[in-house]
């Protein structure tokens, strides 16, 4: 059992290094958990999408040089009241 328990992270531990590796490279070991862990849990595949969606939109956002092209305020606090509701994340 202990061999799983080190090959395998719990989701706590991929969600962390599913948002960590987007800012700075894992060491390998911790890459090798990650995606493994994603390859057998479906919560965490979908958490790994969407934070890449937002961290792409983000990037977007605060790159975007045309105020058009900034989200509206209508947008920010519909998506502040599904983060306040929880749809965002897996009900397994």
């Amino acid at each position: 059992m202990s061999f799983f328990k080190n090959l395998l992270h719990n989701c706590e531990e991929t969600s962390f290094n599913i948002i960590k590796s987007e800012v700075t490279p894992l060491p390998f070991s911790a890459w090798l958990k990650m995606k493994t862990h994603i390859a057998f849990c479906k919560c965490c595949e979908n958490f790994g999408k969407q934070a890449n969606v937002i961290d792409k939109a983000m990037h977007h956002h605060v790159n975007a040089t045309d105020e058009s092209e900034k989200a509206s305020q209508e947008l920010k606090d519909r998506i502040k009241q599904k983060l306040k509701q929880n749809d965002f994340f897996c009900k397994e």
